[in-house]
């Protein structure tokens, strides 16, 4: 923060397994760690609702499966374990209750590197695609 007089408390990116911003152990997070800048990540579903067929999809169902819950809160678990904050909006209120289901279980690392490593081999930013190169994963 070569400019900065304070330093934020929070950045919210576009975030989950198909834009890893680096991976989950990468420059920029690890950067926001060292930093006590929360990570805030706004389409954390993109890879359930926007970027399928993908290769998250698999790793998704299984632990859907496994843990009784939809891919959605799969999706959301995996940011939430990450430490990010995980923004998504909705208006069925049914939605939004089953997205309080996401807390009512916990990701193994193991799981939560299944999902990282699936999501990197495949590259998709829903927001600003005219702003970054297409193969720009920053």
């Amino acid at each position: 923060m070569k400019t900065a007089t304070v330093t934020p408390s929070i950045n919210q990116i576009e975030y989950h397994p198909y834009l890893q911003h680096g991976g989950v152990d990468g420059p920029l997070l690890n950067y926001m760690r060292e930093n006590n800048i929360a990570n805030s990540a706004y389409r954390p579903l993109t890879a359930v609702t926007k970027a399928k067929p993908g290769l998250c999809d698999e790793v998704y169902a299984e632990l859907a499966k496994k843990y009784y819950v939809s891919e959605r809160e799969i999706a959301l678990r995996w940011c939430i374990d990450l430490d990010v904050v995980a923004i998504t909006t909705s208006g069925k209120e049914e939605r939004l209750g089953d997205y309080l289901r996401a807390m009512t279980f916990k990701l193994t690392p193991k799981e939560i590197g299944q999902i990282a490593e699936a999501g990197e081999k495949k590259h998709f930013r829903r927001f600003w695609q005219g702003k970054f190169d297409e193969n720009d994963r920053s």
